[in-house]
């Protein structure tokens, strides 16, 4: 019974998305459109700081993990709103909600539970200064949030937690991308008296190398995470793939070419674990 109660989050998870994907486009209805720049989509698409509109889903699968025989799975939706400089800050905003879906390992065998994981969420304002067509720099800072939306006490932390997000791009090398995003979060509030403080900081290096007819080189599947509280661990993952990119504008007259990618993960205190991402 609780765990249907729970699973009625998932009408109000996808109702949210598109509420914000509504006033998104409302938003952008009454904006001047900026002034072009020399970017590529294909490098714009890999930039935490590029103001451009996406929705990415991601699956995350782990054939094999220490000290379980169960395979593991995220799947990854999110969605990136880019607002256009308006209002008495005057900045580029970007808000990028994710939502997971996490089947977990009950135990040292084969069986999984599978439910909604902790949402997460960042509003980051892109700074105009210094002038990223002159430097190719260009950085943004903002507010984290995480929310206790997980449907069962193993999908999610139990914890509401706040903390800065901030994120920079470096595009002066012609065909390449070097950007990072830190995104840092404490708890503060709790969904039960028996679950632990969190504390964390993650870490995404993102790099990207434009190759010929819309193909590119890419490390920006890993994310490093430090937990900060006694008895926890620390994974620092390691990404390398390709991809080719396909605008929707074009989809009709092209196929789309999904990217390839792997991850080795090196935890520490929790063992080894090998992932596949698509």
């Amino acid at each position: 019974m609780e765990n249907r109660s729970r699973l009625a989050h998932a009408p109000i998870i996808a109702w949210l998305l598109a509420l914000l994907l509504n006033w998104h486009t409302h938003c952008l209805a009454g904006q001047s459109t900026p002034p072009p720049g020399n970017e590529s989509l294909t490098l714009k698409a890999n930039d935490p700081t590029a103001s451009l509109a996406q929705f990415e889903v991601k699956d995350e699968y782990t054939p094999s993990e220490f000290g379980t025989n169960a395979q593991p799975n995220t799947l990854t939706l999110r969605g990136i709103l880019a607002v256009y400089p308006r209002g008495p800050l005057n900045l580029e905003q970007l808000i990028r909600p994710t939502f997971q879906i996490e089947t977990k390992p009950l135990g040292k065998g084969a069986a999984t539970r599978t439910g909604f994981g902790d949402t997460q969420l960042f509003d980051l304002f892109v700074m105009p200064w210094p002038n990223s067509r002159e430097t190719g720099f260009r950085w943004g800072v903002g507010p984290y949030f995480v929310f206790p939306t997980a449907s069962w006490h193993g999908a999610g932390r139990g914890a509401w937690q706040l903390g800065p997000a901030w994120a920079f791009a470096y595009r002066r090398i012609p065909h390449l991308v070097i950007s990072a995003l830190f995104q840092q979060a404490t708890s503060f509030a709790y969904t039960s008296s028996k679950r632990s403080p969190v504390s964390s900081l993650t870490f995404e290096p993102l790099i990207t190398y434009e190759l010929p007819d819309e193909w590119y080189l890419a490390s920006n599947e890993a994310t490093w995470t430090w937990n900060f509280r006694h008895n926890t661990s620390t994974s620092i993952p390691f990404s390398a793939g390709w991809a080719k990119f396909s605008d929707f504008r074009t989809a009709w007259r092209s196929k789309p070419r999904l990217p390839a990618s792997g991850v080795v993960s090196a935890v520490r205190s929790a063992g080894r674990a090998v992932h596949l991402e698509i």
